[in-house]
């Protein structure tokens, strides 16, 4: 009943919405459904929303293909949450830096 209800909403909503915001209207959806699920948690989406506040100037940056401040927002995900635990690591690492340039100059990284 809860999905029925949630797709006859967003159906109707979207209705009412210019073409261009529709793509916001479902991603604030579905990333509400997620977080109401648990998928998403709370410091997870901070980060998302606020980015990080500690200052990761000190940190040697050893990934020669991200720039100075793509590197300090890793770090921050990577102290944001467990998931994103050694993301860092394997940014620096030798055989996953093919996959992460790869997966980072794709035109569709989300078919990735």
């Amino acid at each position: 009943m809860l999905n029925d209800i949630t797709k006859s909403f967003y159906l109707s909503i979207c209705r009412g919405l210019f073409e261009k915001d529709k793509l916001l209207y479902s991603f604030l959806n579905a990333t509400s459904v997620l977080r109401r699920n648990g998928d998403i948690d709370i410091d997870e989406w901070n980060f998302f929303l606020r980015g990080s506040v500690t200052d990761y100037s000190a940190v040697e940056q050893k990934v020669d293909y991200l720039m100075e401040d793509d590197f300090r927002s890793l770090c921050g995900l990577e102290d944001s949450h467990v998931n994103f635990k050694n993301i860092v690591k394997s940014f620096e690492d030798t055989s996953d830096k093919v996959i992460w340039k790869s997966f980072m100059n794709s035109e569709e990284p989300q078919n990735f």
